[in-house]
Parts: structure tokens; C-alpha cells; sequence
């Protein structure tokens, strides 16, 4: 009785195959599609070959060069072949994550990171899930990586790991923290939590001038001269641009969905605020709501960092589908599949987003986190 009561609080077999199946479905297609149209301009792997590059750059004693836009898409055409507009968009220390990649052939050292990188959340996730681990990684963020070759999952395992020891384990938490600013503008609310025990904060600051000055030591310092004088102000330059780029269809801000002016800068605060009144009102400070949290207000933010995002709708969906009503679980799907959707890029799909993360939030924080319940 139990077990059949258990059983029927769960989402419908076919709701929720077919949810998998739609958010497995975009990923593919967009791995497939760049495999079999090779002219893109792009490798496959696409921000893989930025993590590669730098990595070669850095052993051939030149990291510097990767902090200037110029000389490194040229540096891209050297080692890959291939002449694109990409840019290497990270402070110095992550050429430590870099390197050791850079040190085999591409697509070897591209096989190589999506294997430890899903491997990687898959262990960060299980702790959090109620369903089969597994589909921890074949949520749509999670399998975009697998196109795009990004750091995503190693962020979102970092981000569900410090959250793991956040109350008991203050010097882990820290240094998880210091590690994680390889994406300093997604940490925001890694921060604010940290204020809650200082022992996190201390340990944290002390990590962050470990990996400044080790890397200015392993690299040089003109890599975090570039980074600041260069990197940045390209990145700022990208985001104000009024150009209809592929770029802005993998973010899924307010502001670059609603076209990048003072109305645009305008509903990016009114989202960011009402996602932090949310966080307040409720008091909640868990993984996945503070992840939905962080894409309603950080402007620069791509689908492929929003693993912890996907997992969390599909984990309240799968522990409260019986509480929830039909209208809760229809926005919960649609904030799953959000990544994709920023993908597909239809004409207004873009604008919906926003919307769709903030109703969800208002869900997670409304029903509160529930605890792991057994598959």
C-alpha cells in the first residue's frame, strides 16, 4: 500500500519520459547538427576550443595571449584550424583546469572532459535527487555542455558541493567557494550565503589570493593585466552590442532577451528584485532555488550554466507532483526545458524565459526544498 501510494505521487510515466525525452532531444540536435555542418566556422566542441587553446598557449609560455581577442582567435586558427569570433572569457587561474587538457590531441582531450565532467555531477547530484541519479546528467543544461563543451557542469558540481557543506563544513565550503570564481559573476549569492559563518569567508579570501598569486607565478602577470584592462571591457562591449548574435540566443536574462536597452537594463531589475524579495520572503537559502536566483539577476548568464537550474524543477517536480497544482507543474516543465528553449530561439521564445524562472522560483521558494525521497 505504501509502495503503490508512493508510486502514484509521482509524475506519470509518460509526463515524465517525455519531459527527458524533449529536453535530450534539443541537446542532441544541436550536437548532431554541428557534427554533420562542419563549415559553421566553429569546431566541434565550440567553447571547448577556448579551454584548449588557452591550455596550449599557457605551455607554450604565452598565457598572456589569451586575454587579447585578437591575437587569440588567430592562436585558435593555429591550433585548430579555424578562425572564429570567440574569446577566452576567464580569469587566469582557470588555465590550471586548462592545461592539463591542452596536453592531448583535441578531440581526445574533448571526449576526455565531457567524460569527467558528467562524472563529476553525477556525484555532486545524487545527494540532491530524489529519481534515478542518472538523469542528473541528461537534463537539457547538462547535455548542452556536452555540445558546447563548457564548464557548466563543473560549476553546477562545485555549486551543489559547497551547499552539501555549508552548516558543518565551513573550511571545505570556502575553499569550494574560492574555487568557483573561475565564473566570479555566478557565485553573487555563493557570497552572501558565505556572510553566515565567517570561518567560510576567511578561508574563501584566503583561497582566492592563493590561486591570484599562484597563477601570476605559473603564467605571468600580464595574464591578469589583459584579463582586467581587456577581457573584461570586450565582455562589457559584447553585451550592450545591438546585433542579433547566435550569441545572445544562449542567454536567458531579461536584459539580453528583451533587447539590450534601458527598457531591457529596466526589466532586469524588476526581475532581480522580485527574485530577491522571493529569496527573503520565504527565507530560502537551498542549491536550486538560489541557482533560479542567480539567472533572474545576473544579466551575463548562458544555458549551459544553468545545470543545477534544470535539476532542481525536475527534482521538486518528481518529490511534490501530488501537491502541486496543474498550472505548478506545467510552468516547473517549462522551467526545465528553459535551456532549450533559449536554444531554439523562436521569435518571442527568448522573452518568455525570464517569466517561466521567476513563476518557478516562486514555486521552489513558496513550497520550500523537500527532503530526498527514494525513486
Amino acid at each position: 500500500m505504501i509502495s503503490s501510494d508512493i508510486e502514484a505521487s509521482r509524475p506519470p510515466f509518460v509526463f515524465w519520459t517525455c519531459l527527458w525525452g524533449s529536453g535530450l532531444a534539443i541537446g542532441l540536435v544541436a550536437i548532431l547538427y554541428d557534427i554533420l555542418k562542419p563549415d559553421l566556422g566553429v569546431p566541434v566542441g565550440r567553447d571547448f576550443s577556448n579551454l584548449y587553446t588557452a591550455g596550449t598557449l599557457a605551455l607554450e609560455g604565452k598565457a598572456y595571449e589569451a586575454f587579447d581577442p585578437d591575437t587569440f582567435r588567430l592562436a585558435i586558427r593555429e591550433t585548430l584550424g579555424t578562425l572564429t569570433q570567440q574569446v577566452y572569457s576567464y580569469p587566469p587561474h582557470a588555465m590550471f583546469i586548462a592545461v592539463p587538457f591542452a596536453l592531448l590531441p583535441y578531440g581526445l582531450s574533448l571526449a576526455l572532459w565531457s567524460m569527467l565532467t558528467l562524472a563529476f555531477f553525477y556525484w555532486a547530484a545524487k545527494p540532491h535527487v530524489g529519481f534515478a541519479p542518472i538523469l542528473a546528467v541528461l537534463t537539457p543544461a547538462a547535455v548542452l555542455n556536452i555540445w558546447c563543451g563548457q564548464y557548466g557542469l563543473v560549476f553546477g558540481a562545485l555549486w551543489l558541493l559547497y551547499f552539501r557543506h555549508l552548516n558543518d563544513r565551513p573550511v571545505r565550503a570556502g575553499m569550494i567557494a574560492a574555487a568557483m570564481t573561475f565564473k566570479p559573476h555566478l557565485g553573487l549569492l555563493i557570497g552572501l550565503t558565505a556572510l553566515k559563518n565567517w570561518r567560510i569567508v576567511l578561508v574563501a579570501i584566503a583561497g582566492i589570493i592563493a590561486l591570484v598569486l599562484s597563477s601570476a607565478w605559473a603564467f605571468g602577470c600580464a595574464g591578469w593585466y589583459g584579463f582586467i584592462s581587456q577581457n573584461v571591457g570586450t565582455h562589457v562591449g559584447f553585451l550592450t552590442q545591438q546585433a542579433d548574435d547566435f550569441y545572445f540566443r544562449l542567454m536567458p536574462s531579461a536584459f539580453t532577451s528583451y533587447g539590450r536597452d534601458t527598457f531591457a537594463l529596466v526589466a532586469q531589475l524588476a526581475f532581480a528584485l522580485a527574485a530577491l524579495a522571493l529569496l527573503i520572503r520565504y527565507r530560502r537559502i537551498d542549491p536550486f532555488a538560489l541557482a533560479t536566483a542567480t539567472f533572474l539577476i545576473v544579466p551575463y548568464g548562458f544555458v549551459y550554466d544553468m545545470t543545477v537550474v534544470s535539476l532542481g524543477f525536475a527534482n521538486l517536480l518528481w518529490i511534490e507532483w501530488r501537491k502541486l497544482a496543474n498550472w505548478e507543474r506545467t510552468v516547473l516543465a517549462l522551467a526545465f526545458l528553459s535551456p532549450g528553449i533559449t536554444v531554439l530561439y523562436a521569435r518571442y521564445s527568448p522573452m518568455l524565459v525570464p517569466p517561466i524562472l521567476l513563476i518557478g522560483l516562486y514555486i521552489q521558494t513558496r513550497r520550500g526544498r523537500p527532503e530526498k525521497a527514494d525513486a
